[in-house]
């Protein structure tokens, strides 16, 4: 039997996580619920270790149904929790660089936190419950995490800019271009969370996940644009409301701490998502 028991095992990130530690899924599209107290203290009986990864991730979606979003993302870290201390086994949390809100400059974990939605609220909420534990658990605070089958529903500004310069179609940007993001592979975050896993701390402990290095957006578009060879043309529009502008990690601690760093370059992994899309019929949602 496996050690590990992850929570959202089939989605983007928890899959890749529950086939690279053989982990049992618990996942909603399976009729898992992790509100669902019995279950999911049942389900962790035997785990060491829970990397808990289920959670509602559309940030504009939280801004409309903010009370559903609070019971599955804080109130189903605060079940996840029980269920781990009644088993004594290390929680390690997919957190978000949206706790920060907009820095202005480079965010390290002692950073202030500003979170500018509930989606953010959530996840800054999630790390304090686990907080109270009397059991070490860690949080990873992801940023642009970015990779092959991400779901149409959620992906990120480089699924739709591959996915549009794929089929030839104006690449949007809202804004001016200049605005800066730290882009992370999906199987760099895969190595962050068993390294996370792995280490042996004593208390709650917080780390940075990105790719350390800042992007600019136009550059992004560009470069994809590039790689896929396409006719695209870049159209910008009017920024969006709540846009962050500057969004880039220190990820020292991680290093230093997990000795783990992401090894998966940008036009590496653009490369890999590219091919990926290419083979698939998910062009139909560009």
């Amino acid at each position: 039997m496996s050690n590990y028991l992850v929570t959202g095992g089939e989605g983007f990130i928890g899959s890749r996580i529950a086939n690279a530690t053989n982990g049992i899924s618990f996942d909603l599209k399976s009729h898992l619920d992790i509100l669902n107290q019995e279950k999911i203290k049942i389900a962790a009986t035997h785990a060491k270790g829970i990397f808990h990864c289920a959670a509602k991730i559309s940030v504009s979606e939280s801004v409309s149904i903010p009370d559903i979003y609070y019971k599955t993302n804080v109130e189903g870290t605060r079940s996840v929790l029980k269920a781990a201390e009644l088993a004594g086994s290390k929680i390690v949390f997919s957190s978000s660089a949206a706790v920060y809100g907009e820095a202005g400059s480079i965010v390290s974990e002692e950073s202030n936190k500003n979170p500018k939605s509930p989606y953010a609220q959530n996840k800054l909420d999630g790390e304090n419950i686990l907080k109270t534990s009397s059991v070490p658990h860690i949080a990873l605070r992801y940023f642009n995490v970015y990779g092959p089958g991400q779901s149409a529903e959620y992906a990120g500004v480089i699924t739709f800019f591959i996915l549009n310069a794929l089929k030839g179609n104006d690449v949007i940007i809202y804004g001016d271009g200049n605005q800066i993001r730290d882009f992370i592979f999906v199987d760099d975050v895969v190595t962050a969370n068993i390294a996370a896993m792995n280490y042996k701390n004593k208390s709650f402990e917080v780390f940075n996940i990105a790719g350390g290095v800042e992007t600019s957006i136009k550059t992004l578009a560009e470069t994809i644009i590039f790689l896929t060879k396409s006719s695209s043309k870049i159209v910008y529009q009017v920024p969006r409301l709540g846009d962050i502008v500057y969004s880039q990690a220190d990820v020292s601690r991680a290093k230093d701490i997990l000795q783990w760093q992401a090894k998966t370059s940008l036009e590496e992994g653009l490369q890999q998502t590219i091919k990926y899309y290419e083979k698939t019929n998910l062009l139909n949602f560009a």
